[in-house]
């Protein structure tokens, strides 16, 4: 199907529609977003010195880059301190605004980009659950998630619109970046044009009416619902809501306002069919308003009154070998783990939140981060788990340089002078005092410890 034809269906929705279509068809600019749960965001930058990036206005941690090189190839990629994402792509959890402590759900989860922003968001604090169908993606969810060093998440596999069965009434914030026809997608990948139909589109429709209902019914009085696509087509959208609203009286649509950001106002009326005022509080993102791709955003709340948590009291879970090994070898202080449960999960040690240790609801498939595996007495440290707890270590630890690290991060043998003050065994390498990843010193040569799908290319 030629993109013309595909989109002429939204000249009546779309004022100023040429200057839409010419966008459509332009490339989109890389973007990326720093992962400030590994480090802050002028450490980070200072590992892009070499690139050519510009902040973007409406938020502190995304940014764009303009040079051809692909973004995952750079070594801040690999490490989890970038995470590469569409503009309009980090637009809905900035409209969800999760916080520390909260329960959030992600409800179609994978491949993680909004996972790991919402983590980011809430400090890694409180209960993130990240629910994905399809097993196939969640190995992408579970990578990333890792990758990203959250230690609030919790990774469950359900038919979203089985949520409210088990969970009801059980989340403060609820994000559901709901599967769609992804015609917002073509400025990416012209695939939209091969499979694009209206039959699909009433197919997910159909999905995504079934999503919406149960998301809300998990939600509780007072809680926030954002519901997203990445589509134009009003019946994924605004026709979607308006059967929420139609279904619950207690559905309340909340406006959406993203400063040094032009968004547009929902539609009430599409092919004949008029909608409920109230949908004008949706917001449209279009292409060629902030040079993006297509989005939806609806805000809504539930009405009714709202119940205090109990809070968590105290420590749930200590299981401190592996955390003291840690501790003892790099001199840190084991007070630093004083907020958090280290237990273990199918044989490895884990440290996560109290909240998603005493997470029993629901059949999990991964909780918090990998401390380490012992050996003989001894401990070899997960890469993600020292860049989020290694930063103080005093001991064992090799400063190196640019090209060190590179070498290093490839997997590859980096000789050491004559060192006193290191001993044998695993040792943290730091760039710029941060801590990069873990390796083996022998005494002559510190050998890589980085796992082969985590290695920076030559």
């Amino acid at each position: 199907m030629r993109i013309d034809k595909l989109f002429s269906r939204y000249e009546p929705i779309v004022s100023d529609f040429n200057g839409f279509m010419t966008a459509l068809q332009k490339p989109l600019v890389q973007s990326f977003r720093i992962n400030t749960l590994k480090a802050k965001r002028d450490e980070v930058l200072l590992l892009l010195k070499d690139l050519k990036i510009k902040p973007l206005t409406f938020y502190d941690d995304g940014f764009t880059y303009e040079g051809k090189a692909k973004l995952g190839n750079h070594i801040t990629h690999n490490l989890g301190l970038m995470y590469v994402q569409e503009v309009a792509s980090m637009i809905p959890v900035i409209v969800l605004d999760p916080q520390p402590g909260e329960v959030v759900l992600d409800l179609c989860a994978a491949p993680g980009s909004k996972t790991t922003q919402i983590a980011q968001s809430m400090k890694n604090a409180g209960l993130l659950i990240a629910n994905e169908l399809s097993r196939k993606r969640i190995r992408g969810l579970m990578f990333n998630c890792k990758r990203c060093g959250l230690l609030n998440e919790v990774i469950i596999n359900l038919h979203g619109q089985r949520i409210d069965r088990v969970l009801p009434d059980y989340f403060d914030r609820i994000l559901i970046d709901a599967p769609c026809s992804a015609e917002g997608t073509i400025r990416k990948s012209k695939a939209v044009l091969y499979h694009w139909g209206l039959r699909n589109i009433q197919t997910m429709a159909k999905i995504q009416k079934g999503l919406i209902v149960a998301g809300f019914r998990a939600l509780r009085a007072g809680g926030t619902l954002l519901y997203s696509t990445c589509t134009i087509a009003p019946e994924e959208n605004e026709g979607v809501v308006a059967y929420l609203l139609e279904k619950f009286p207690e559905a309340e649509l909340m406006p959406v306002h993203i400063p040094h950001f032009r968004t547009r106002s929902g539609i009430i009326q599409w092919q004949g069919e008029r909608f409920d005022k109230k949908l004008e509080l949706c917001a449209r993102v279009l292409p060629h308003d902030n040079d993006t791709a297509p989005f939806f955003l609806a805000r809504i709340t539930k009405r009714g009154l709202y119940k205090q948590r109990v809070d968590y009291m105290g420590k749930i879970k200590f299981e401190g070998a592996s955390v003291e090994k840690f501790s003892r070898r790099f001199g840190i202080e084991t007070e630093r783990f004083n907020k958090y449960s280290i237990f273990q999960e199918r044989e490895t040690s884990c440290v996560a939140t109290p909240q998603v240790y005493s997470f029993r609801e629901v059949k999990t498939l991964r909780k918090g981060l990998e401390v380490g595996k012992i050996y003989d007495q001894e401990i070899k440290p997960d890469n993600d788990f020292v860049q989020l707890f290694g930063r103080r270590a005093r001991q064992n630890c090799y400063e190196v340089k640019e090209w060190q690290l590179k070498k290093f991060l490839n997997g590859q043998t980096i000789r050491m002078p004559p060192q006193h003050t290191i001993e044998r065994g695993f040792v943290i390498v730091t760039f710029k005092q941060l801590p990069m990843a873990v390796g083996r010193y022998n005494g002559r040569e510190l050998k890589s410890a980085v796992k082969r799908e985590r290695r920076v290319p030559e």
